[in-house]
């Protein structure tokens, strides 16, 4: 019996994907996710991972809608390859973040989309005194986690971000809570209108083009698919996902979410650990 979801939204990192489980997700996770898809109700994903990565996990998953990637930056057929919709930050823009990362030597990431959808990441980086991929010191398969891999290491940002024809998609950058203030009101502060700022993170904080959240890549996607997003179910964790939890008609969070996220939400899910997003579709689709 088809429950009255029309469509389920999942973010990945801290919602459905995490380190701790063997290839990303957990088996609970992947089984409720079939269920839901064999009683006909069909799954995507809205992450900020970029659109490369999330091609290789929805086969896994049985995904063949559209799906939302790079904070809502790129829609794209996970079957095709085909860039659905596409948001880019403006040259000069990229081009005062680049310069401030390089001068404040703070690990940061640049994602530039190429017209077929595949995207290059370049990383400004220290000398190889310290050992690190990054200025914190940590060790290299974090970095690659967080950020993904391969990545092109350069001295400065900048004289990538000069380039001619650079298509820049996001960036991320590193910032510690535990050991600064929280960086992501001050850097809407400084990069102003052309760039949207959230916290994806503990440690990090991503921008965008001003356009591109995960809220505005879900009405997009249910405009593409003519479903109403009052008959959506959303599911995240951290602030990137308070765009899309505002727009579903059903919003869940995750139970290690902050105050801020679940004040978004109408329910708590249990924690990644605790499979969480099994009970919501066990919950609200499959019951």
């Amino acid at each position: 019996m088809k429950s009255g979801i029309d469509l389920v939204v999942l973010d990945m990192d801290g919602t459905i994907y995490g380190r701790q489980f063997a290839g990303g997700i957990s088996a609970r996770v992947r089984r409720a996710i079939s269920a839901v898809q064999e009683a006909g109700t069909p799954v995507t994903i809205a992450t900020g991972r970029i659109f490369d990565f999330v091609r290789a996990i929805a086969p896994e998953l049985g995904i063949t809608l559209p799906v939302i990637t790079a904070q809502g930056a790129v829609i794209g057929d996970p079957v095709s390859g085909e860039v659905l919709h596409e948001s880019l930050i403006r040259e000069d823009d990229a081009r005062n973040v680049a310069a401030w990362a390089d001068g404040e030597e703070r690990t940061t990431v640049f994602y530039l989309n190429s017209s077929g959808g595949c995207t290059r990441l370049v990383q400004n980086a220290p000398g190889q005194g310290n050992g690190s991929s990054g200025w914190e010191g940590w060790d290299s398969s974090t970095y690659d986690h967080w950020f993904g891999s391969p990545r092109e290491m350069h001295e400065k940002l900048l004289d990538v971000m000069s380039a001619p024809g650079v298509r820049p998609l996001k960036f991320i950058t590193v910032n510690d809570p535990t050991l600064e203030p929280d960086q992501t009101g001050a850097l809407q502060k400084r990069f102003g209108e052309g760039i949207h700022m959230s916290r994806s993170h503990q440690y990090l904080v991503e921008g965008t083009a001003p356009t591109a959240n995960k809220g505005h890549g879900l009405l997009r996607l249910t405009e593409r698919l003519g479903i109403d997003p009052e008959r959506v179910l959303a599911i995240g964790d951290n602030e990137n996902d308070i765009p899309m939890l505002r727009e579903a008609g059903l919003a869940v969070c995750m139970g290690q979410a902050t105050a801020v996220v679940r004040s978004e939400a109408d329910w708590v899910a249990p924690t990644l650990d605790e499979d969480g997003v099994a009970v919501a579709l066990e919950r609200f689709v499959l019951s």
